[in-house]
């Protein structure tokens, strides 16, 4: 079952409810237009992506330049120090020439010092000192073992001054004055191994 409401309408009341519609503008209708789309150029594009390609090859020209004089620096380093080196070993044989027992003498003489003839020895065994403790000196002897590196080298004299080991004499004469290698006869000694 329906029912049915009765409904008034008031035409005044509803349209006095409604603002009233503004008048329509006299400009006629039209279709919008598409947003202008700004066009790069492509030769703006073009010089961004060459700056950039040159960009990163001087860069890398760069870092092949520093490279590379690290490299001529590494080999600079080590050329001097094979360098260093072998001046390093030409001043140890030096040193050896100069702390050799030849050496010592032959500068101990030439300061004016004097050997001693017969030298007194201590027996560890006993306590005993073997010989005189006041024996005679007398002029330090050649060497007995000769040293040919030496001939270069000079002595140092009383005065301390460097003087010449050969006493003017050119090295060649005083190489031929040394003994001839003296050729052994008989058995060799064989020492007691009991």
């Amino acid at each position: 079952m329906s029912v049915t409401v009765p409904l008034e309408l008031d035409r005044d009341r509803l349209l006095g409810a409604v603002a009233p519609l503004p008048e329509p503008t006299e400009r006629p209708l039209r279709l919008a237009e598409a947003p202008k789309r700004v066009r790069k150029s492509p030769l703006i594009g073009a010089l961004v992506s060459v700056g950039i390609v040159l960009g990163i090859l001087a860069a890398q020209l760069g870092l092949s330049i520093a490279i590379s004089q690290g490299a001529y620096e590494v080999r600079a380093l080590e050329i001097e120090k094979r360098d260093l080196g072998r001046v390093q070993r030409l001043l140890s044989q030096n040193v050896d020439k100069l702390a050799s027992p030849q050496n010592l003498a032959a500068n101990a003489a030439a300061q004016g010092m004097v050997q001693n003839v017969q030298p007194a020895t201590l027996q560890l065994s006993t306590g005993a000192i073997l010989g005189s403790l006041d024996s005679m000196t007398t002029e330090a002897n050649s060497n007995l073992v000769p040293n040919a590196t030496l001939s270069t080298l000079p002595t140092v004299d009383a005065q301390g001054v460097s003087v010449s080991r050969n006493t003017g004499l050119p090295a060649a004469t005083t190489a031929k004055s040394t003994d001839a290698p003296v050729r052994w006869k008989g058995k060799l000694p064989a020492p007691d191994t009991h």
